[in-house]
């Protein structure tokens, strides 16, 4: 009976001496597949951000391609059916995919004219009217424009509903207004009145380039809500007329839009149908890791060639 229960014993050691050695293998095992994913999760983002470089270089052959098929063809405008236009999508790349889409800069409303000062006062007012009208047809209070004059004007006295360094400096932490022109729309998060909700609304129809503003509008890109801030008498159907001739390979023929012919007389320096700066945003995806960037490119217009003038990654 004693030997019996000596081998009960013994089994139920072995048992359990069996259990840990299990339980230590598998912790064990857990453990070096979370070492294996992490150290692939590093390799593919390592990888992923050298391919956005590659990807930044693929962006500029495709502005380059798009001139050269101007020049060949003896059309010299930039719209939405170019080359540059076509969205890419899982376009192989090195070890991974490159998922881009290229946006003109000039098809937007610059707030950085508000900074510039050629032209005198009368045309510096047409600058603030035409972003307090954009703010307008979105249903933001114009009133915030003033704020924004602020940060980017070259002294510290505040606009009727604007700040200036005093205000900034109560804040904590305290800071002072820039006086300068906006190097990127994140700047506009330290501006006052400039919510989070407000900047996602703008975002689409506004740029900073080219940072001392004054460059005209690209009417065959720009949104009709863009088109609406060049002047009071374009309307919305206005708008919507020349979205549908669109593109248009001269500014003479815009002469066709028969609403915009008188309009568009007292503009003509206003508005163009080419473009030099272009935004893009990339994606980069290697098995599980994707790593996105944006970048801001000036395209050479006689040689082609594309500066890149800024370059963010996620």
């Amino acid at each position: 009976m004693r030997r019996a229960d000596e081998r009960g014993v013994a089994l139920l050691i072995t048992l359990l001496v069996l259990t840990l050695l299990t339980a230590l293998i598998l912790e064990f095992d857990a453990e070096a597949r979370r070492e294996y994913r992490a150290a692939a999760s590093f390799r593919d983002e390592y990888k992923a951000t050298m391919l956005t470089r590659a990807a930044v270089q693929a962006t500029r052959a495709v502005l380059m391609q798009d001139l050269l098929r101007e020049k060949m063809t003896g059309q010299k405008f930039d719209g939405p059916t170019d080359i540059w236009a076509m969205p890419i999508q899982n376009y192989p790349i090195g070890d991974g995919f490159l998922t881009a889409r290229i946006q003109d800069e000039m098809g937007k409303v610059n707030l950085n004219d508000l900074a510039s000062t050629s032209g005198g006062e009368q045309e510096q007012k047409k600058k603030i009217l035409r972003v307090k009208r954009l703010f307008e047809l979105l249903r933001i209070s114009p009133t915030l424009v003033d704020a924004l004059i602020d940060w980017v004007d070259q002294d510290e006295a505040p606009q009727p509903a604007g700040a200036e360094s005093l205000y900034y400096q109560s804040l904590r932490p305290p800071y002072r207004s820039a006086n300068s022109p906006l190097t990127g729309l994140g700047d506009l998060r330290l501006i006052k009145g400039f919510t989070p909700e407000i900047i996602e609304r703008i975002t689409p129809y506004i740029t900073v380039f080219p940072l001392e503003g004054g460059a005209p509008m690209n009417i065959n890109t720009a949104d009709p809500l863009v088109l609406q801030t060049l002047d009071p008498s374009v309307t919305q159907t206005v708008a919507m007329e020349i979205v549908q001739g669109r593109p248009f390979k001269t500014k003479v023929e815009l002469d066709r839009v028969g609403s915009f012919q008188e309009i568009g007389r007292t503009l003509r320096n206003e508005y163009d149908i080419k473009s030099d700066y272009f935004s893009a945003r990339l994606g980069i995806t290697i098995n599980e890791t994707t790593k996105n960037s944006f970048a801001i490119l000036k395209r050479d217009a006689s040689k082609g060639d594309s500066t890149v003038e800024y370059l963010r990654i996620l």
